[in-house]
């Protein structure tokens, strides 16, 4: 690691790339997590329809939050 300390600006990229990865990773493990809730409801409304898996729950959770996430006013500074 003697050449990071050299390069101040290469160990701090890498610190960041390592910091987003991380978020990355704990994000799709917390999305996934409540993806089970989602699953558990949609097999119980409409189970004897259609049911659905996990990762179509995660799909649908990631769907529903770009369709009715929180918006921010385009006023507002």
């Amino acid at each position: 690691m003697g050449f990071l300390d050299d390069v101040p600006f290469l160990k701090r990229m890498l610190e960041m790339g390592y910091t987003i990865a991380l978020v990355v990773l704990i994000s799709g493990i917390v999305g996934l997590i409540l993806a089970f809730p989602v699953k558990i409801l949609w097999n119980f409304v409409f189970g004897s329809i259609h049911s659905i898996n996990v990762w179509q729950a995660w799909a649908l959770n990631v769907l529903a939050g770009i369709l009715f996430g929180q918006k921010t006013p385009t006023g507002s500074k």
